[in-house]
């Protein structure tokens, strides 16, 4: 923006000009800093937005993970009863059986054990994985909230 200044008698310039000139500079730097203003705000509350959203997944995760965790500690609770709920039947019926007829064989009960071992080894290698997250982030936390503390002190 160039601006020319009226010459006075004296040799300078017009003070009036000068002033107003000035005054509407003033006035363009003051927009300028609550534009300025303004974006800062906007970006304040994004990142702010952003740390919630960001807090709240990591929230459901955990919410997520534990719920799993619980699950698999009912399905092996729920396997190994009936695990044991079929040895017993078989214990009861080898025993009429043999009372009455043949008792089953072996192998075949091994069979099926040996079977059910895996799921449950399975069971449980997964719930230790699951239980494994799940110390991680709550180590995690407790480190992002020690940093907290430290950081406002």
């Amino acid at each position: 923006m160039t601006v020319r200044f009226n010459h006075v008698k004296r040799g300078g310039y017009n003070p009036a000009e000068v002033e107003h000139y000035v005054s509407e500079l003033e006035n363009q730097l003051k927009l300028y800093r609550d534009k300025d203003a303004t974006i800062n705000q906007a970006i304040i509350s994004a990142q702010a937005a952003a740390e919630g959203i960001v807090q709240n997944a990591k929230n459901q995760g955990r919410t997520i993970r534990e719920s799993v965790a619980r699950q698999l500690e009912d399905v092996s609770m729920s396997v190994a009863a009936q695990k044991l709920m079929l040895s017993n039947f078989v214990n009861d019926y080898n025993d009429i059986l043999s009372k009455y007829l043949r008792v089953i064989d072996d192998e075949d009960f091994k069979g099926i054990l040996e079977k059910i071992d895996s799921i449950e080894a399975y069971l449980r290698d997964f719930s230790q994985e699951v239980h494994e997250d799940l110390q991680i982030e709550r180590r995690l936390q407790q480190g992002q909230r020690e940093r907290g503390a430290t950081d406002n002190v």
